[in-house]
């Protein structure tokens, strides 16, 4: 290998016999770098071509330019992309992505779908088949929630209120609403439950339940400004599960429908494109 960096940062390399030339904007411009230092040829040229493989994983449905994953010519957040990368590593298909950026487009509030990107940007929260997320929730012991008691939580059960009862404010810190969120904000508040320094949860017999909640997106109401963006107020829930551990990969299996199969179609690459719309213009 050859190669050499100019005063911007951009790289000319000489690998394997092909020229090769990449700036600061390439999402793998670090690693690239190692893999020259390291004369690593097999990982250099997968990471080079990672904007090609990227868009080939996604269907044809975006186009990776300067670095930014594009919908539509429509910039997705920074967290979409890294997620969808994440996704493609662990061997995920897209479809889960393409059904999530569907039921988004469903959700009533421009604000509301903003908003959601905050909340995602903590890694526990994985998307689920059907285009779902997975979110956490502390409840009484015998499942009721801790607030009203009114609520039953119990595992399969589906919680809901009226979308207009749900405060849509995220100024407002604690209001109206059926709350979810990260593994950090409920063990806060939960009783029992702790994390210890390598991310593994353990919970006290006599303390709280511990719930893992299903979201679909269009349901989300509002995210909370406190608490780093870790609670989310929506306006029903379906309780899939009891937490037993602290989910570490992009998409999680929960799924209690037919999941239908999609591709990037035109009418849906039209339809997701708002949401590109929206968060290209926060």
């Amino acid at each position: 290998m050859k190669w050499v960096i100019d005063q911007s940062g951009n790289c000319n390399a000489s690998v394997a016999g092909n020229a090769y030339c990449f700036g600061k904007n390439h999402p793998h411009y670090q690693r690239l770098i190692g893999c020259l230092r390291k004369n690593n040829v097999e990982h250099f040229e997968a990471l080079y071509d990672y904007g090609e493989a990227l868009e080939r994983y996604c269907e044809g449905s975006v186009e990776l330019k300067n670095g930014s994953l594009y919908w539509d010519n429509y910039k997705m957040p920074d967290l979409f992309v890294d997620r969808v990368v994440e996704m493609r590593e662990q061997g995920c298909n897209f479809t889960p992505m393409l059904n999530f950026l569907d039921n988004l487009s469903d959700n009533p509030s421009d604000r509301s779908i903003v908003e959601l990107f905050d909340f995602l940007q903590h890694k526990d929260l994985p998307i689920t088949p059907d285009g779902c997320f997975l979110a956490y929730k502390a409840v009484n012991n015998d499942f009721t929630d801790k607030y009203s008691g009114t609520f039953d939580n119990k595992i399969g059960n589906i919680v809901e209120v009226a979308r207009e009862s749900v405060d849509a404010t995220r100024d407002h810190h604690c209001s109206n609403g059926l709350h979810v969120g990260s593994i950090d904000y409920v063990l806060s508040y939960g009783r029992g439950g702790s994390k210890d320094e390598k991310g593994n949860v353990s919970f006290d017999d006599n303390g709280d339940q511990f719930i893992v909640c299903k979201v679909n997106p269009k349901d989300v109401v509002s995210v909370p400004t406190d608490c780093r963006y870790m609670k989310l107020r929506t306006c029903r829930y379906e309780v899939v599960s009891i937490l037993k551990k602290i989910y570490d990969k992009p998409v999680a299996g929960y799924q209690n429908h037919i999941q239908v199969s999609r591709t990037a179609t035109p009418e849906l690459v039209k339809k997701i494109s708002r949401v590109g719309r929206l968060l290209a213009s926060v």
